[in-house]
Order: structure tokens, then sequence, then C-alpha cells
């Protein structure tokens, strides 16, 4: 019993862990694409200007 017990304690402690890596992790790459979008409108505003000079 204090096996099974110890077994599951591990087995939902590591989803726990894995909860909150994948979390972090998504959280990351929302960023890195949030960032690409804003320089390549940054971009596409500058090329606009340029060909409106």
């Amino acid at each position: 019993m204090n096996l099974f017990l110890f077994i599951t304690v591990i087995v939902g402690l590591t989803f726990i862990f894995l909860y909150f890596v994948l979390r972090f992790d998504l959280k990351k790459k929302q960023l890195e694409v949030e960032e690409k979008r804003k320089l390549e409108l940054n971009e596409n505003c500058q090329a606009q200007a340029e060909e409106k000079l």
C-alpha cells in the first residue's frame, strides 16, 4: 500500500511538473511569434513609407 501511494505521488508530481514546463514553453513561443509579427509590421510600414517617397 505504501509503495502504491509513493508511485501515485511521483506520477502526480511528474504531471504537474510537465504542465508548468509546457505552459512556460507556450508562453515563450507566443512572445516570439508576437515579436516576429511586430518586426514584420515595422518592415512593411517602412517599405510602404519608402514607396510613397
